[in-house]
């Protein structure tokens, strides 16, 4: 179910493993929306993962793409801008690692960003 969140300021469905966002409230097919885009997401992890090692594995302490698996935590996932962030990522307290996503398959993901 849909639900204004303060916390991430957008309409969010929330699931154990990832949270998916609107900025603007969305239309009745949001709930398929989200499943999709989680599927979608959990099942092009391994290449999430592989892109976003090769731009972090000089910053932190990470072995390889099951490694950055590990930590990268519940996935904030924007399907209105194509964006993906992890806002309680296990590499560090400081820093928010993310994303934006160019297909609905995860497959061409651009611009990893660290910022803290």
């Amino acid at each position: 179910m849909i639900e204004y969140s303060e916390e991430y300021d957008a309409y969010v469905i929330e699931f154990d493993d990832a949270v998916i966002c609107w900025d603007d409230e969305p239309d009745k097919s949001c709930t398929q929306v989200a499943e999709d885009v989680r599927n979608a997401y959990f099942q092009n992890i391994k290449h999430i993962a592989e892109t976003i090692y090769d731009e972090i594995k000089g910053m932190f302490d990470v072995a390889d793409a099951d490694d950055v698996i590990s930590k990268l935590g519940k996935p904030v996932i924007n399907p209105d801008n194509g964006q993906v962030t992890y806002n309680e990522s296990l590499f560090d307290d400081t820093h928010v690692i993310s994303f934006e996503y160019l297909d609905d398959e995860f497959n061409d993901i651009q611009y990893v960003s660290v910022d803290g």
